[in-house]
This record gives structure tokens, sequence and C-alpha cells, in this order.
């Protein structure tokens, strides 16, 4: 060490610390420097911030709690039973009661969503198709995001990019909200302690609600040992009410409760900010010619190709090349066709919204959709033949089933081609929505097993009949009334398969498929 330094200065100027001070009694003082003053001050928040976390405390929080309590009932450990439209009716009420309390008035359309929600709810507990559950339990998460971002936002203007993003965003920097819930919690606890008595009403209230959160540790453990030390109590509780009381259920019941009121609370406080940017920039900046030069060879293209399919496939009076017959032409490459379909809708949503405006390039972005047409024409018919020869299966009615939302979608992306304020977004949310429900609630498994049963060949023997059956064996318990009246192997081999449908009893997890499946195997 330098014994020469002065007491005040540093060994090298150019670090920022602080100056210590060598006064006549000998002691040393120090001087906080001006950047650690400004780094360890706290912000403190005006009277109608900390009014507003007060009120978010008290009400939302006590909204969130009810809220968590119904969730938990409702899904814990079941996704498919009859409390999942119990479980859309409370979520419904609680949106609705968390925009009251920000003095936000509910938008019409939102009730379409609403709607939307509560059939995606309902059709869960109505099916047995894994598939139909898993993308209504996508559809019932996308529905709330957009039901909250509807009623907050001005959302007039929004595209399916802008949407999307802002969807990602909400879910994403709700988890940031706990820093919310925190700063709440603490203004309600300062403010409770500040506050003169309450009156005997508010503290029996208060009590209670802190009673009710006590209990569900307590009474966790009080049915443990009850159900272990009694088996009848033990199987009412398993059989009949669905709540198999262990250390582990126990803990999973507590994690789903913490998990639905954190994040019920989060996801509408991150709402209550409205931090999403609203507006829209306008994306069309993008040389047109850069477009056309593209555009004109794809419609090229499309043009030869179409006309191809309209003199071989649908008049069906051109020669086909040698060893090659017309069935074997018309049943393959709709798979192909669908996905260049499904290329040309993103080629012109995107050219529609980065490039400026030109005649031309209207022009040629509605040669193209015109061709579309004329492409899920052909692979309609394609898939249509093939599924005649080969009957259907859950892909091939996918296939069909996205070809008609194409052919509906098209029509809005043709109009605002010319009219770039339509609202294409949410024309495709309400047809997509419609026609996804149209296909839930018709039971996909049901339709394939009456049409193949009433399709197929007697000749068991097959080797291509063989299949066909042993595909039917692993449907879902949807389409047990098609199958249930045959006494085959291959019809036994589907009970056994789905009889998993009938090992639950509780009324909580109770579903109509399942119910159904388990009616008719008894009376086979």
């Amino acid at each position: 060490m330098n014994n020469n330094i002065p007491y005040n200065q540093t060994t090298n100027n150019n670090i920022p610390g602080p100056n210590y001070i060598h006064n006549d009694s000998g002691a040393y003082n120090t001087t906080i420097p001006p950047y650690a003053v400004n780094k360890f001050t706290v912000r403190q928040e005006d009277a109608t911030t900390l009014d507003f976390r007060d009120k978010m405390a008290r009400k939302l929080g006590l909204g969130s709690l009810i809220y968590a309590f119904i969730f938990t009932i409702c899904l814990y450990n079941n996704l498919t039973g009859i409390t999942m439209p119990l479980f859309g009716i409370a979520t419904i009420i609680y949106m609705v009661y968390a925009l009251k309390l920000y003095d936000i008035k509910i938008k019409k359309l939102s009730w379409f969503y609403a709607s939307v929600f509560m059939a995606l709810t309902i059709s869960n507990f109505l099916t047995g198709n894994m598939m139909i559950q898993l993308f209504n339990l996508v559809g019932i998460i996308f529905m709330i995001f957009i039901f909250l971002l509807h009623n907050v936002y001005d959302d007039e203007r929004w595209n399916f990019s802008k949407t999307t993003l802002a969807c990602i965003e909400s879910f994403f920097y709700s988890i940031g909200a706990m820093d919310d819930f925190a700063k709440d919690m603490r203004v309600r606890h300062t403010r409770s302690k500040e506050e003169n008595i309450e009156s005997s009403k508010k503290s029996k209230f208060k009590y209670v609600l802190l009673g009710l959160v006590i209990s569900i540790p307590v009474t966790g453990i009080i049915l443990i040992l009850l159900s272990e030390a009694d088996k009848v109590f033990n199987v009412f509780l398993s059989e009949y009410l669905s709540f198999d009381i262990r250390i582990g259920t126990v803990i999973g019941i507590i994690i789903t409760f913490a998990i639905s009121f954190f994040g019920s609370y989060c996801i509408l406080r991150f709402f209550s900010k409205k931090v999403i940017k609203e507006e829209v920039t306008d994306k069309r900046s993008l040389e047109p010619i850069i477009a056309i030069t593209v555009l004109s060879i794809i419609s090229v293209i499309y043009l030869i190709f179409s006309v191809i399919q309209i003199l071989y496939l649908f008049w069906g009076g051109m020669k086909l090349p040698e060893n090659y017959t017309y069935a074997q032409y018309a049943r393959e490459g709709f798979f192909q066709l669908l996905a260049v379909s499904i290329i040309n809708f993103m080629i012109v949503l995107f050219v529609n919204n980065h490039f400026r405006e030109n005649l031309l390039l209207k022009i040629l972005m509605t040669i193209i959709s015109i061709c579309t047409y004329i492409m899920i024409a052909s692979s309609c018919m394609r898939m249509l033949l093939y599924i005649d020869a080969y009957l259907l299966t859950t892909l091939r009615i996918l296939v069909l089933w996205g070809l008609a939302v194409l052919s509906i979608l098209f029509i809005a992306v043709i109009i605002s081609i010319y009219k770039h304020s339509f609202p294409l977004f949410r024309y495709s949310i309400i047809v997509v929505s419609i026609l996804y429900l149209l296909l839930g609630f018709a039971h996909p498994d049901y339709i394939i097993a009456s049409y193949n049963l009433s399709h197929m060949d007697n000749d068991i023997k097959s080797k291509k009949i063989s299949q066909d059956y042993e595909y039917l064996t692993n449907l879902s318990s949807d389409a047990a009334p098609a199958i249930y009246s045959y006494k085959e192997q291959w019809a036994d081999q589907y009970f056994n398969n789905n009889s998993y449908c009938c090992t639950d009893k509780s009324i909580r997890k109770f579903n109509l498929s399942a119910y159904t499946f388990k009616t008719l195997k008894e009376y086979r």
C-alpha cells in the first residue's frame, strides 16, 4: 500500500467510489456518491396506484381464490368429465368479473368467443376421442386469450401475425405479473395494519377465509388417515368422488390449486396494465416488382396445372400415360395438393400484407387464388375416390375438413386483396371455430366405423380386409354404437381395447361417450 496517498483520494481517479475524509478527531466520514443514491432510491407509487393495488388484492384476489377452488374440483386429474362445462361457466364468470373491476365493457363479439369456449368444454365431456380432446384443450386456452384480448384492446385491425404475437406475449408476460401480485398483497397487508378495527362482520369473514385456506392441507391429512382406517370410506372416496386419498393426491391437489390461483390472478392482472401495443403498423413497403416477378412464374405453372386437372381429372377426356389407369391417377396426390393449397394461402397473405399496392399484383394474387380452388376441388375429388376404394380413416376425414376450411377462407382472402381493411382474422376465427365444432360434435370415429362397416367386403380372410377390421379395433369409445351389434372376434377386440372406459365410476369423471360404451358392452 502507498502510504503517501491522501485519505480522500483513490489510487485510480477514473474509478468512482466513496470519498473518505479524515476529520480532526481522527475518525473517517463516508459520503455516498450521487450514482449510489440514485441506484438505491425506491420510487414511491402515487395514491391512485396504491388504491388500485389494494383493490386488486381484495377483489381480484378473492375472485381468484374462489375460481382456483372450483378449477381444482373440476379439473384435477380430470379433463374429460362432466365437470368440464362447469369449469367453462366458472371461467367465463371469472373473466367477466375481472374485466368489470377494470371498468371494461364486454363487447358483443366476445359472447361468440365465450360460446365457442363453452362448446369446446362440452365436446370434451361428450367424446372419447383423445385427438379431439387434445384439440379442444388447445382451443380452450386459445379462446381464453382471444376473449381477453378482444375486450381489453381495440383489435379491429389486427391480423394473423399481430393476434398470434399478442397471445404469446400475454401468456409469457403474465408470468411477470407475479411481481404485481407481491406488491398488491404488500399494499393490502400494510393498509390492513393501518386501518382501524374492522366491523365484526368483516372480521368474521376474514377469519372464515383464513380458515378455508388452512383447512385444505389439514383436511387432506385427515382424509388420508380416515381412508386408511376404514375400507368402506376409502371405496366411497375413490370410486364415487374420484379422490384416491394418498399423499401424492394431496400434493397434486395443492399444486393444482396453487397453479390455478397464481395463474388466474397473474393473467387477469397482466391485462389490467394494457401493455400490448394496439396499433398495427402498415408493413406494405416492399417493392411490388419483386412479388410480380415471382407470382408471374407461379401463376403460369398453376394455370397449366389447372388446365390438366380440368382435361384429365374432371372431364377424363385425355389419354393417360401408358400402363397408368384413371383410378391410379385419381387416387394419388391429394396430400400434395392440400399442402400446395396451404402454401398458396400463406403466400397470398404475405404478399398482401408486405408489398405496396399494385393492380397487376392484385390480379396475380387473384389468379393464384382461383387456381387454388381448382387444386382444392382436384384434391377433394381424388380423396373421395380414394375413400371409395380404401374406406375412411381419421387422416382422410381431416384432409376433407381442411379442404372445406380452405375453400371458405379463400373467399375472404380474395376480398382482402381488394379491400385491405377487411377483418380477415375475425372471419377466419369464426369459420374455423364453427367448422371445428361441427367436426368435434360429429364424432369422427363413429362416422368411420359406420361407413367402413357398410362398405367392407365380408371376406375377412383377405389381407386388406383384415387390416381394415384391425383399424376399427383401435377406434375410441365413440365408435361403440356402430360396432356393438357385431359379434366377431375383431369386435370383441375393440371392446377389450377400450375397456379402460369402464373402470372409473366417479360422478366427477362421468363421460357420456364412456358411459355409452359401457352400457353397450353390457348388452352385447
